[in-house]
C-alpha cells in the first residue's frame, strides 16, 4: 500500500517493502523506462525540428512565380502590380528563410553539433537568391 506524508508519496516507505533482489530489478526496470522516454523524447522532438523545416517553404505555384518574376525584373520588364507581387513574394521567401534557420539552429542545438555539420548531414547546400 502506498504511504503518503503531507498528501506527498514516501518513496522510502515504498522501498522498505522489499528485498534487495527486487528492489535491484526494480531499478533495472526503472532506469530502462528512463532511457526509453529519454530515446522516445528526443526522436518526436528531432522528427518534429525536421517537419517544421520542410514545411518552410513556399508554395511551388508561388515559387514558380517568382522566379518568372525575377527573370522579368532582371531584364526591367516588371510592371508595378508585377512588382509588387515579386516584392511580396520576396517578403515571405524571406520571412520562410528566417524560420528555417531558426529551426536549423535549434536542430543544431539539439543535436550538439555546428550549423555547417548540421547542414552537411542534411545534404543541405547554399541556393542563389531569388
Amino acid at each position: 500500500m502506498l504511504q503518503l506524508i503531507d498528501d506527498k508519496f514516501d518513496v522510502t516507505a515504498f522501498l522498505a517493502q522489499f528485498n534487495t533482489d527486487e528492489l535491484e530489478a526494480f531499478k533495472t526496470e526503472v532506469e530502462a523506462d528512463i532511457k526509453r522516454r529519454k530515446t522516445d523524447d528526443k526522436k518526436v522532438r528531432e522528427v518534429v525540428l525536421l517537419q517544421a523545416l520542410n514545411d518552410c517553404v513556399l508554395p511551388e505555384e508561388d515559387l514558380k512565380s517568382a522566379l518568372d518574376l525575377n527573370e522579368k525584373r532582371k531584364q526591367n520588364q516588371l510592371t508595378e502590380s508585377e512588382l509588387e507581387e515579386f516584392m511580396a513574394l520576396a517578403q515571405a521567401e524571406e520571412a520562410l528563410r528566417l524560420k528555417r534557420i531558426r529551426i536549423l539552429g535549434e536542430l543544431a542545438q539539439f543535436k550538439n553539433i555546428s550549423l555547417p555539420q548540421l547542414a552537411e548531414s542534411l545534404g543541405i547546400k547554399p541556393l542563389a537568391d531569388v
